[in-house]
């Protein structure tokens, strides 16, 4: 063996050493209870020592990166409040996800954990659509799950929410300017005209109420 060849074996093997101590002190922190934004804090000062694992290819390093992503960044930065940043980060795990398909024992359980992460973060974008394709995807292969059932019938809740209350608001409008016109000394002789924006609004209230407990008792199908 050459000079060269052992010193670059060295070398090598120094770096390789040093990776492992990095990565041991990192898990051990990232394995350790502490506030939201200390993990998020931690991942981001040690992005680059990441990224690099993540672009190496090598499946130990990406299994290594990935629950930490997602579990101690992206999660937290949703749960802090920071959705669209949360939802970017685990749009990239996606693609960190498929550089292990076929490789991983872990990749189905990676994808299942993004995917309720990403429906999640959704929703509280409130996009409650968007949230519940991704919802769909993981309840094909867990139909029973309790966490997943609960937001998919909660978005749906959400998605009714939106027309009725928009009813309401249309009819309570219609309403005051009926009231108003009233009190002007304009006084709307036919009863349907001068009652339909209360009506509406109540028939809202109710409609919304009924099509919750609808949705509640509703067993999910999907194809």
């Amino acid at each position: 063996m050459t000079v060269d060849a052992y010193s670059h074996r060295s070398l090598v093997r120094l770096l390789e050493n040093k990776n492992m101590n990095s990565k041991s002190k990192i898990q051990n922190f990232f394995d350790s209870k502490h506030e939201n934004i200390q993990y998020i804090e931690k991942y981001e000062e040690n992005i680059e020592f990441f990224n690099d694992l993540l672009k190496n290819g090598h499946k130990e390093d990406i299994e290594f990166v990935i629950p930490i992503k997602m579990y101690h960044y992206a999660d937290p930065l949703n749960q802090t409040g920071n959705f669209s940043k949360a939802l970017a980060i685990l749009v990239e795990i996606e693609t960190d996800i498929e550089k292990i398909k076929g490789q991983s024992k872990r990749y189905n359980q990676f994808l299942e954990g993004v995917t309720f992460l990403k429906g999640v973060c959704l929703a509280r974008l409130k996009k409650y659509k968007e949230s519940n394709i991704e919802f769909a995807k993981i309840l094909k292969k867990s139909p029973t799950n309790d966490r997943y059932i609960d937001w998919y019938k909660s978005n749906k809740k959400n998605e009714i929410d939106r027309i009725f209350w928009a009813l309401m608001i249309l009819g309570l409008g219609y309403y005051f300017v009926v009231l108003i016109l009233q009190f002007s000394g304009h006084r709307i002789e036919n009863i349907i005209l001068r009652e339909i924006g209360l009506a509406t609004a109540l028939l809202a209230i109710v409609g919304s109420f009924v099509w919750k407990k609808l949705i509640d008792k509703q067993t999910i199908k999907l194809k």
